[in-house]
């Protein structure tokens, strides 16, 4: 006689039927419950019998029909621990058959059962088999980086990639097939919210009622162990229907947002093409900024990189970024002043789907999204609206995005190399720069001269520019002559690289032979219709201090003109100008107006 405690099966079955909660049965555990129920029909066995798995899912019964039907209930751990001891159990390939103990004591009904297992086995084997075939097709989406999943229309899970286990914490697919999706999640301790409205509502809930497809639905995965390190996703879910047009079902396809941002900055390229090999200058002073620059450039901080316009900053900028540990990243450019107030905001953090009347209906991802792990040059910073500087400060604090319309955050790492051609210091004492920022920006400064402090380079780069026009359009490259390249270096070259270059591309146009003479160049320095003019006099100090009063003078039209409209009240003009009183009393001393 066995020793073991016999298990109740009776009391059993009524208690998971009481409590638990009903899976549907798909696939091979399907096939499994039809062969036992076929086989125990064929089988003259007179005992309950139990199949489940062997984790625990019940997938048939035989014994009192007045007992409720608990196929696709779980039996509790404890229950399943104390059926594998005290029952009498006959395994099969991921399944377990259980009788009453005292079965064993029965010669007859110990063959019979003996039987059937080897019955099942025989069957479960070529099913085996023909699953493996009609399994191929979806095992093959296992390659993919996306995750895919497929729900029946009560949101139960039919089948889910690898991708799609891994995103969701499941080890075994089989285990929680037929399951709820909110089931799922619950098991794991799983939380997913919108980063639209930051609710918890599953939008796929709305496709499987409604029927429509919903694309880029974006999400954010949390789980006890990752709150801090969540899963950011975009979703596309698709409704499937029958031949009568209902909804049966939905096909869901999941990507991380490292792939979405992947894929845009693919779409838009951004890339630093230019590393400091780029940079034409053999000048002491140019050899020394690109020292500099190079010494910076793997430190963690911020960068910013003053100097006149046309000096070539943005080369110095994506120079940084190729020659810095963020090199693999994305180098993604915003010109400041080419966007007001309203819409830098947009650009730089990003918009959820109908933020704001014209926003997109997908949403949008920002810059500083998009230069995640890499850096993002912000070019004229100087030209920032003063209000939206607070802003910005607080992203340089806590590298933390919130975008329009959301209120949830999103991380971000980038490393911010800003560009200026303005004296932000001199902006920060007149109130139109935030000085707190101003601090953020410019921990790391290389001040790049401008193309008259560095004459020796001026012909460097002509050449240069000469080489370029002939590559580009087929033809010889011209040459200058003695005269020509006299006229380049004594001239002072206001808008730098960026003006040599277009003279250049311009002489060798006009130049009709192989050469370039000074009168050519000088047509092509001053193709606007400006006289002639000769080049500034002086020492570069007295010329620099010339443009300063040259400044100092529009300044001073400027606060006039703003009293003029105002009729003398200064209150109003200093709100035209953009500036507090305060400002506007110290620059009325300073141009003694």
């Amino acid at each position: 006689m066995s020793e073991k405690k016999p298990f109740d099966f009776t009391k059993t079955i009524q208690a998971v039927a009481a409590d638990g909660k009903r899976r549907r049965l798909l696939g091979k555990s399907l096939y499994a419950e039809n062969i036992f129920q076929f086989l125990c029909q064929q089988t003259d066995i007179r005992c309950q019998l139990l199949l489940c798995t062997d984790f625990g899912l019940i997938l048939g019964y035989t014994g009192s029909p007045a007992l409720p039907d608990v196929s696709g209930l779980a039996l509790p751990a404890d229950a399943f621990s104390k059926l594998q001891r005290a029952a009498q159990v006959y395994r099969l390939k991921g399944y377990i058959i259980a009788a009453p103990s005292e079965t064993s004591d029965d010669l007859v009904m110990e063959k019979s059962l003996l039987k059937l297992q080897s019955d099942m086995n025989q069957l479960l084997r070529i099913l085996d088999e023909n699953e493996q075939q009609s399994q191929c097709l979806l095992r093959s989406l296992d390659s993919m980086r996306n995750a895919i999943s497929i729900y029946d229309r009560n949101a139960r899970l039919l089948f889910g990639n690898r991708t799609f286990c891994s995103n969701f914490q499941i080890e075994d697919l089989d285990t929680v097939l037929g399951m709820h999706i909110e089931d799922i999640m619950a098991r794991n301790s799983l939380k997913a919210y919108s980063m639209e409205d930051n609710s918890s509502h599953m939008k796929m809930m709305d496709v499987l009622k409604d029927g429509k497809e919903v694309l880029d639905w974006e999400v954010r995965l949390e789980s006890p162990d990752s709150a801090s390190n969540a899963l950011l996703v975009s979703n596309d879910m698709y409704p499937v229907r029958d031949n009568l047009g209902r909804v049966q079902g939905m096909v869901e396809l999941m990507r991380s947002r490292q792939q979405d941002m992947t894929r845009a900055k693919k779409m838009v390229s951004f890339t630093a093409e230019h590393t400091f090999d780029n940079i034409i200058g053999h000048s002491a002073v140019m050899r020394e900024r690109i020292r500099l620059a190079k010494e910076f450039a793997n430190s963690p901080f911020n960068f910013l990189v003053t100097g006149e316009s046309g000096v070539g900053k943005e080369l110095f900028a994506q120079s940084i970024h190729n020659y810095s540990s963020r090199r693999k990243g994305p180098f993604v450019a915003l010109n400041c002043a080419n966007f007001s107030e309203s819409l830098i905001e947009s650009e730089l953090f990003g918009y959820v789907g109908g933020a704001f009347t014209g926003a997109s209906k997908n949403g949008q991802i920002g810059k500083l999204e998009l230069a995640d792990g890499g850096s993002l040059f912000l070019d004229e910073i100087g030209e920032l609206p003063f209000h939206f500087q607070a802003k910005l400060l607080r992203v340089l604090e806590t590298w933390l995005v919130t975008r329009i319309g959301s209120s949830k955050e999103i991380p971000v790492n980038v490393r911010i190399i800003a560009a200026t051609n303005r004296d932000l210091e001199q902006m920060v004492e007149d109130g139109l720069f935030r000085q707190d920022l101003y601090y953020r920006l410019q921990v790391l400064t290389v001040d790049i001269p401008p193309l008259r402090d560095r004459g020796q380079d001026i012909l460097l780069l002509a050449n240069s520019f000469l080489h370029q026009a002939a590559e580009a359009s087929g033809s010889s490259v011209k040459v200058l002559e003695p005269q020509a390249r006299n006229t380049l270096m004594e001239y002072d070259w206001p808008g730098n690289v960026r003006e040599l270059r277009n003279v250049i591309n311009r002489a060798t146009v006009l130049a009709k032979s192989g050469s370039i003479s000074h009168d050519v160049l000088e047509t092509a320095m001053y193709a606007k219709g400006k006289n002639h003019k000769t080049p500034l006099a002086g020492s570069p100090g007295e010329r620099l201090q010339k443009r300063r009063q040259a400044v100092d003078d529009a300044h001073a039209d400027l606060m006039r003109e703003a009293l003029n409209i105002s009729g003398g009240n200064k209150k109003k003009a200093a709100e035209l100008l953009g500036v507090s009183r305060k400002t506007f009393y110290r620059m009325l001393e300073k141009y003694t107006i």
